[in-house]
């Protein structure tokens, strides 16, 4: 009933409740005990039976050997009883005689009682009690027996002895009364024995009977008077009694499956019997003739023991084959049960070792995956997945989960730099951000004509700070001239010509700080000589050196800025160059990626191919349980057979009938839990199609993986073409930059030019000041005519050749011209110049 609940509740019965839903190794474990239990139950009931069969064969055993020794010990006490009388006749010391044979007896009989306590026998206690109560009162009779034996021969009396003959003739009624007992429950045991049974029970009969017509006719023989009638009424049943029993023997020796060994006794002791009866009616027939003794006492004896020994052995050879019979069948119960236990033991160790391989090859590992499942559910992927103990399918089950843990490692690896190079990227971007909009407020505060504004950066990698150190420098070095310069030149507009420029400057800065020193050197040695020239000059002089200070200050700017766009972009190609080589390892990582979604496709294949193997497995039980289905059924076909014979065999069937019962119920329920465990093979069938499904949709996911990280890297390598496009460009401006460069040190050139020409220019109106002051009564006047004096337009001359300033235009064109025709293939790009005098097209254009 137990094996049948287990295997209903495991049954997954639709709208049942399932005992083991979460726990295979419980499910294998129930599984095991519906499939051990039923072949245990039945060897355990085929054990017990076998030790029931065997207690009961050594309970006949032994009822064989207490029937064996209360049987003999009768016979042995009654032979003893003749023997002590013949002594008492015969001998003149009776009593050693005497002595021995009590003695004897007494140890016979407490060896019979022992034996027959020593049985499982009903009323065991009770016989025991009456043969120990028995021999008690034989033993007070020993002193008459004793009496008599001290007595002469002539005057001793058999007649003075008969209470103790009585009395064992009390213990061997009392020992005979044990011995039906014991036989009666042989054959209720065991109706094989009974045949033997009644041989020893015929023989003793005969044995009694006709021991018992010995003791009738010892006294008549010995005095040689007649019997009395009922002496004769007596011997008469006592022949009778002697001749049916050999006629039983007789027939029982005619039977088949008796001994020729027990026939051959049997016979021996029936004619034996027969030549004693045939003496002893010859002898009967001499009584009452008067002629006193017809036999001795001790011829007497010898002639009536003469069959005792036959008979005896007759039944000593059916005890001996009782014996035998119960011994053999206790051997072949032991062995029967020590077989049925082997097989119970080896039953019991093939389950257990089958539970401890199921344990160790199945549950063991799986217990060990699911938790290793857990830990990377919950984002613990750093401790390796239980190796299974065998290469199996479990064992590839196994392997592809520390597979997709490895690769999972990996993508986490993966993923990690992808998120500190991000972050790198971020920080970078960030920090560029914020040096843009610094450089930004800079450039417009530079372009305002401030120059003191400066860069403040944290936290920037090294070439940022050289960039931004780079930018102050240029600042600072640009502010410091500048003001220095504004200064000199504020000195030389205020009239002052003794201030000079002491800093030191490199590049453009020197040659501007040596020009402006020359220039006031100049100035200083030639103003008087321009206060000298004519108005016109003057004013000629003035627009060329208005002209020269704005082309200058326009060279300057624009060779700060050309200076600047130049650092910055180095600055930018080089992070753009960066910023390429990052796409290039974005698009090795995410090939990397590419890979590892592979290797993820090829494992859960794996994983569907080792769901097969176990769904093969899954049929192969299901057709060992077909096996043991057809196996309950043959065994119910073969216990509703056995039960039809014992149906047969009547009331001596009952027992097998029973058996037979409980065989086809333990065959019936074999195969309903064979069929129970067929149908949790097809669920379990069901649960590893469905588990392919799931596998199999796995894979269908890892493939859609796959072919986005395959869409992603081709995007990233997209972005790293055109990073590689960005720096090629911004290479491209560089070098237009530089072109720019040269054009703007050409125009530095021309400015030298003009600076050259205002100088001479100046010279000459410093002359004219200086003829224009001698002219005038004090400096104040000449200060004062210079502060308020206004340029007037220039015009040209009447002899039309072209004005100062109309000179330096063409100059300046030509310059410009000619620096463009050097450089044909490398076109700057178009720059808009914001000039206050558009509708001038030569400075415009310059």
């Amino acid at each position: 009933m137990v094996l049948v609940a287990i295997a209903v509740g495991l049954n997954p019965v639709p709208g049942a409740v399932m005992i083991f839903p979460s726990s295979i190794r419980q499910y294998l474990l129930a599984t095991m005990a519906a499939v051990c239990l039923p072949g245990l139950g039945t060897l355990g009931y085929l054990a017990y039976d076998a030790v029931i069969d065997m207690r009961a064969n050594q309970r006949l055993a032994g009822l064989v050997e207490a029937d064996r020794a209360l049987l003999l010990t009768g016979n042995a006490i009654r032979s003893d009883r003749g023997k002590a009388q013949t002594s008492l006749q015969a001998n003149d010391d009776a009593g050693a005689t005497i002595r021995s044979i009590v003695e004897t007896s007494r140890s016979q009989i407490a060896t019979a009682v022992a034996k027959l306590e020593a049985v499982d026998l009903a009323e065991r206690s009770a016989h025991s009690a009456a043969i120990l109560q028995a021999e008690k009162a034989m033993q007070g009779k020993i002193p008459d027996l004793d009496a008599e034996a001290a007595k002469p021969r002539a005057q001793r009396s058999l007649a003075a002895t008969m209470p103790w003959y009585n009395a064992v003739g009390a213990i061997e009624a009392a020992l005979t009364k044990a011995s039906d007992a014991a036989s009666l429950a042989v054959r209720l045991a065991d109706p094989a024995l009974a045949e033997l049974q009644a041989f020893k029970a015929a023989s003793w009969s005969l044995r009694s009977n006709y021991g018992t017509q010995c003791s009738l006719l010892r006294a008549p023989l010995g005095s040689g008077q007649a019997l009395t009638p009922p002496q004769w009424k007596q011997f008469g049943e006592l022949r009778g009694a002697s001749n049916a029993a050999q006629s039983q023997l007789g027939q029982l020796a005619t039977r088949a499956g008796i001994s020729p060994e027990l026939a051959r006794k049997v016979g021996v002791a029936t004619g034996e019997v027969a030549t004693a009866n045939q003496a002893m009616d010859q002898l009967v027939g001499k009584l009452g003739q008067g002629a006193g003794a017809v036999i001795g006492a001790e011829d007497w004896t010898a002639m009536c023991n003469g069959p005792f020994t036959a008979i005896v052995g007759a039944v000593a050879q059916s005890l001996d084959e009782m014996r035998s019979t119960t011994t053999a069948q206790s051997n072949h119960a032991l062995t029967r049960l020590a077989l049925i236990a082997g097989l119970l033991v080896a039953l019991l160790a093939l389950c257990a070792a089958s539970w401890r391989g199921i344990q160790k090859r199945i549950a063991n590992p799986l217990t060990g995956m699911n938790v290793a499942l857990a830990r990377m559910q919950a984002g613990d992927i750093d401790e390796a997945v239980p190796a299974a103990p065998c290469p199996d399918e479990v064992g590839a089950l196994g392997n592809a989960l520390e597979a997709y843990r490895e690769n999972l490692v990996k993508v986490r690896a993966l993923e990690e730099q992808e998120r500190i190079a991000s972050a790198a990227r971020l920080a970078r971007a960030q920090s560029m951000e914020a040096v843009v909009s610094d450089v930004g407020d800079v450039v417009a505060a530079a372009a305002s004509g401030d120059f003191s504004a400066r860069l403040q950066i944290e936290h920037a990698d090294e070439q940022m700070q050289k960039l931004v150190a780079g930018i102050n420098e240029i600042n600072a070095v640009v502010d410091s001239a500048t003001s220095e310069f504004a200064a000199a030149l504020h000195a030389v507009a205020g009239g002052d010509l003794t201030s000079r420029i002491e800093t030191a400057y490199r590049g453009k800065f020197a040659e501007l700080k040596g020009a402006i020193n020359e220039t006031v050197d100049r100035l200083s040695t030639t103003v008087r000589t321009i206060q000298t020239t004519s108005a016109d000059v003057g004013l000629a002089a003035r627009e060329i050196t208005m002209g020269a200070d704005d082309l200058s200050k326009r060279t300057e700017e624009q060779a700060s800025s050309l200076e600047e766009t130049a650092a910055t972009t180095e600055e930018l190609a080089a992070s753009v160059k960066a910023s390429a080589q990052a796409s290039k390892n974005a698009a090795a990582i995410a090939t990397e990626a590419m890979q590892a979604a592979q290797s993820g496709g090829v494992i859960a294949g794996q994983a569907v191919d080792a769901m097969a193997r176990i769904e093969s497995a899954s049929q192969k039980i299901s057709d060992i349980i077909r096996v043991i289905d057809d196996i309950a059924f043959q065994t119910n076909l073969l216990a509703l057979n056995a039960a039809v014979e014992a149906a047969r065999a009547g009331d001596a069937g009952k027992g097998f009938a029973v058996v037979a019962s409980e065989v086809r119920t333990l065959a019936q329920r074999s195969s309903a839990a064979a069929k129970d465990i067929s149908g949790l093979i097809s669920s379990s069938n069901m649960e590893v199609d469905a588990g392919v499904k799931l596998v199999r949709q796995a894979g269908d996911a890892l493939t859609q993986i796959l072919a986005a990280s395959q869409k992603v890297a081709a995007t990233i390598a997209e972005i790293s073409a055109a990073s590689g496009e960005q720096a090629n460009g911004i290479d491209e401006m560089s070098q237009a930059v530089a072109h720019l460069d040269e054009m703007t040190q050409a125009n530095a050139a021309l400015s030298e030019q003009s600076a050259a020409s205002a100088g001479s220019l100046s010279g000459r109106i410093v002359q004219l000041n200086d003829l224009v002051a001698a002219f005038r009564t004090g400096p104040e006047g000449a200060t004062a005519s210079s502060a308020n004096y206004t340029p007037a337009p220039v015009r040209a001359t009447a002899s039309g050749t072209a004005s100062e300033p109309e000179r330096l235009r063409k100059l300046a064109e030509a310059a410009f011209g000619q620096s463009r025709a050097e450089a044909p293939a490398r076109p700057a790009p178009a720059k808009k110049v914001v000039n206050s005098r558009a509708n001038d097209a030569g400075w415009e254009e310059f």
